[in-house]
């Protein structure tokens, strides 16, 4: 059943949606960088064991890029972080929104639905008394 809230509940339910979406590409995101993170740290912990074991082997300039690496990354994942958490936040909030339209939406259907009960007993009634 149609009601004047239609227009409403559709637009919050997209906003939410795009929320929604926004925050799982975050998280997709949040995962692909916690991973480079571990891999960083993985090469440097192994570099560190081939310098330990090989005197001549020097890798400094590129342990130096990793560390930089690492700490670029590591820096992102915080970022992510927050926005994963202002995403939550501003879920929650449209959704609180949403919910005081959608209960009106409801009552509006319940009303008009008795309205129409009424209005069907009173014809059979009046076409009953004739």
């Amino acid at each position: 059943m149609k009601t004047p809230y239609d227009d409403d509940r559709r637009l919050r339910r997209k906003e939410l949606d795009e929320i929604r979406h926004a925050l799982v590409a975050a998280e997709a995101q949040l995962s692909v960088f916690a991973a480079a993170i571990v891999d960083a740290d993985a090469t440097l912990r192994r570099e560190r064991q081939v310098r330990a074991a090989d005197f001549a082997f020097d890798v400094s300039s590129d342990a130096a890029t990793r560390r930089s690496e690492m700490i670029r990354l590591a820096r992102e994942l915080a970022r992510l972080e927050d926005e994963i958490e202002r995403l939550r936040a501003a879920l929650l909030v449209k959704f609180e929104a949403l919910r005081p339209i959608e209960t009106a939406s409801e009552d509006y259907c319940t009303v008009k639905r008795a309205e129409a009960a009424w209005k069907a007993t009173a014809l059979s009634d009046g076409a009953a008394a004739r």
